[in-house]
This record gives C-alpha cells, sequence and structure tokens, in this order.
C-alpha cells in the first residue's frame, strides 16, 4: 500500500463530520501556503436546489459531501492521483458535470454572482424561480486559516497534471476582444463539508430585485426577460458590464448630463441601502458598500459618506478589519475598495475632530482659570530668590504644554501632508 493511499484513509478516519476542511499542501505544493491570506474578508456565493452541492443556513457542501462519498473528507492536495485530481479541478471550473466533484464555487465579486442569478433563471438545466435562487455571503475571517483558495493558485498547483489547466489560466488573464474587461472573475474555492452556520447571511434573489437591484444596474432588467436557452450569456455579459468602470467622466458625459448621473447615483444609493436592509445589522455596510460599487456614474462620495455617518460600525471599513483583495482585472472590487476606505477615513477625521474637541474644552478652561486668578501678575521684588515648589510647578507646565505644542504640531504637519497630496 502507497505512503499517499495510506494517509487518505487515515484521514478519512480522524474525523467523522469536522466543519470545515482547510487546504493543506505539502511537498512541492507547501509554497501555495503563503496564498492563503490573499483571501477577501467576503465572499458571495449563488445556488438553487439544483445545484450539484447543497447550501443551506447551517452548511455548505460539495457534490461529494452532499452524498457522503468518503472521498469528500479527503483534501485535494492529500490525493494520490494527481491527474484525476487535476481532472477534477478541470470540469469543476468549467461547470461541466462529472462523476466525482469535491470543490465549492466563492466569488470576490458580487456583479459576477449577481449576473449569475440571471445566468440560472434562464438555463434550461436549471431553470430555478427568483424565489429559489439564493445569494449566500460568507464572512471568511471566522473561519480558520486555509479554508479558501483562489482558483488561479489552485490551478497552479495543478496545471503540470493536465494540459488544459494550462489553457484555463490563460483564460483567466486573457482580454475580451474589442472590450477592456478580462475573463477574471475573482473565483475562490472550499472543498468539502463547511459549516457556515453563524458566519453567513443567505437572501433570496427574489427580495434583493424588489428592493431596488434595477435602480443599481438598470441592465439586469433586461436580464430578467432572457430567453430560457441551454447557455445563457453570463462570463461575457459581467465583461460588457464592467465597461462603465472603464469610461472616463468625459466619456460619462456624453451618455448622459452631470444632472442626470446625479439623479441614477441618488436612486442606486437609495436602492444599495434598501438591499443591505435584508441582512443582519454589521453586514448591512459592507453589503451596502458592494451594490454601491456597481452604480455607474458615480459622481462623488460625498452623498455616501452622509448616508453611512449613522451607521456604528464604520470601523469595520479598515483594511486591517476587511480585506480586500482587488486585483486589477476586478474594477467592480476596486470601487468597492474605494468605497470602504473612503467610509474608513471619514470615520476617522470623525473620531479625530472627536477627540480635538474634547482636548480643546479643558485647555480653554486652563486659559480661563489663569487669566481669572490673575497668574500674569509679577512676584514682589521683596519674594525669595531661591527655587521653590512653586517653580517647579511653573516648570512642569511648561513642560506639558511644550509636550501639546509638540503632539499638536504633528498632527498638524501629517494632515496638512494628507491634504496636499
Amino acid at each position: 500500500m502507497s505512503l499517499d493511499i495510506l494517509q487518505n484513509q487515515l484521514q478519512n478516519l480522524s474525523v467523522v463530520d469536522p466543519e470545515c476542511l482547510p487546504f493543506r499542501p505539502t511537498g512541492n505544493f507547501e509554497r501555495r501556503h503563503e496564498t492563503f491570506d490573499a483571501v477577501p474578508r467576503y465572499l458571495f456565493r449563488v445556488f438553487t436546489p439544483k445545484s450539484q452541492g447543497k447550501t443551506d443556513e447551517s452548511w455548505t457542501k460539495s457534490m461529494d459531501a452532499r452524498y457522503e462519498v468518503a472521498d469528500s473528507r479527503v483534501d485535494i492536495f492529500a490525493r494520490a492521483n494527481k491527474q484525476r485530481t487535476a481532472e477534477m479541478l478541470y470540469r469543476h471550473l468549467r461547470w461541466w458535470k462529472g462523476p466525482d466533484d469535491n470543490l465549492v464555487s466563492w466569488t470576490s465579486s458580487l456583479l459576477f454572482a449577481l449576473v449569475y442569478i440571471f445566468y440560472l433563471h434562464a438555463n434550461t438545466r436549471d431553470g430555478s424561480t427568483f424565489g429559489n435562487i439564493h445569494l449566500c455571503v460568507v464572512d471568511t475571517s471566522s473561519f480558520p486559516e486555509a479554508v479558501f483558495l483562489r482558483d488561479v493558485d489552485l490551478i497552479r498547483a495543478y496545471r503540470s497534471f493536465d494540459s488544459r489547466l494550462w489553457n484555463f489560466e490563460g483564460l483567466r488573464c486573457k482580454r475580451r476582444s474589442g472590450f477592456s474587461g478580462y475573463y477574471y472573475f475573482g473565483e475562490y474555492l472550499s472543498q468539502g463539508a463547511l459549516k457556515i452556520e453563524g458566519k453567513c447571511q443567505i437572501v433570496p434573489a427574489r427580495d434583493i430585485i424588489l428592493r431596488g437591484l434595477y435602480d443599481v444596474r438598470p441592465e439586469f432588467a433586461k436580464f430578467e426577460n432572457w430567453e430560457p436557452q441551454q447557455s445563457p450569456l453570463w462570463a461575457n455579459a459581467v465583461i460588457e458590464l464592467r465597461e462603465s468602470f472603464y469610461l472616463t467622466k468625459t466619456k460619462q458625459q456624453r451618455t448622459s448630463t452631470e444632472g442626470e448621473q446625479r439623479k441614477i447615483c441618488k436612486k442606486a444609493l437609495n436602492a444599495a441601502f434598501g438591499i443591505s436592509r435584508l441582512f443582519e445589522s454589521h453586514w448591512r455596510l459592507p453589503i451596502a458598500a458592494s451594490f454601491i460599487a456597481l452604480a455607474p456614474h458615480r459622481t462623488d462620495n460625498e452623498e455616501i459618506l452622509l448616508k453611512v455617518r449613522s451607521h456604528n460600525n464604520r470601523e469595520n471599513c479598515s483594511p486591517l478589519r476587511t480585506k480586500t483583495v482587488a486585483y486589477n482585472t476586478l474594477p467592480e472590487v476596486q470601487a468597492y475598495n474605494v468605497i470602504m476606505q473612503s467610509i474608513y477615513k471619514d470615520y476617522c477625521l470623525g473620531k479625530l475632530k472627536e477627540f480635538l474637541g474634547e482636548a480643546e474644552s479643558p485647555l480653554r478652561r486652563t486659559i480661563m482659570f489663569k487669566l481669572n486668578e490673575n497668574l500674569d501678575e509679577e512676584d514682589p521684588p521683596w519674594a525669595e530668590q531661591v527655587p521653590t515648589l512653586i517653580d517647579v510647578s511653573y516648570n512642569a507646565i511648561l513642560s506639558k504644554l511644550r509636550t501639546i505644542s509638540f503632539l499638536s504640531d504633528s498632527l498638524h504637519q501629517a494632515l496638512e501632508h494628507r491634504k496636499e497630496r
């Protein structure tokens, strides 16, 4: 019996029903560990009752895990037959059916996920109603490390075992002819059974539509009327929608006036916040930002910032707390990243004003106290000219004022430098 087969069997016996199956690269694959940190905080998944795997509020399961295949508890990197594993990966990425599939797809692109809703609705192999198509969002920071891995990283690990993966990797870097966008959609993978209870939010597509999705992107209204067919648009539709992100301000003005743009922007903004209320409170801000990022003709962030100031979790928009992996090939994710950073900077500046206000009031009281108590009066000539406790107190106060002055100047210079940039 080979060592790989023995390892697979031991892994099958080790845990009966784990809450996750992390990716554990070994040997030649070990360098893949460095990519585990490059996972955005929020990932999206769209599913229907007809999906090959199964997703509900407690678990998301691959096809193999759904039917309790023994190998569904075996890490992809621990599988002995690398060629068969590479073939499974290729089929999964092409959305082809096969005898085995232990992978589950996620995306960092909300745009890609939303277009997939209409793809499934029009696809004759699925054809689910919008009430039966669901959007699932997970907070990856709630899971152990290595639960999610980018599709490209897994492709690179297995491309030497299936030449078709080389070609597929090339497709991910390919720009569509006549368009600015690429065939890259921010796909991430999990494997086996993953417990998502308490770490996810699931809402039906019907409710997203009713809350104003078509005000965010009017093109979706046309997608609703796609004729049933075996292969509706999906990837190409996403690339076409991405064109609005590449338009210069001049080109935007040619398509509509500034007044019309502001009207579109305001409707999209209201719709995005309306949709976000389908989610629990601490999810609403990042969800709203994700939908706002999809809207064309966003003129500036001022209205966005004013609308979110009532949210009490804006500090979570910090890049340290909410990681976004915004590749150049994902303009919608880049737009989301800009919005989140703007919200966080506005929050930080608000806190600075609050702290400075708190510091200003006692300083003013100190000045008034000094004036009222006539502390400017000179000591009489007959006073002792030797150091006293009073002199020590004066020196301590002057030292404290120099510290306050230094801190104030440092903060002032830092903010001036930021403003000049």
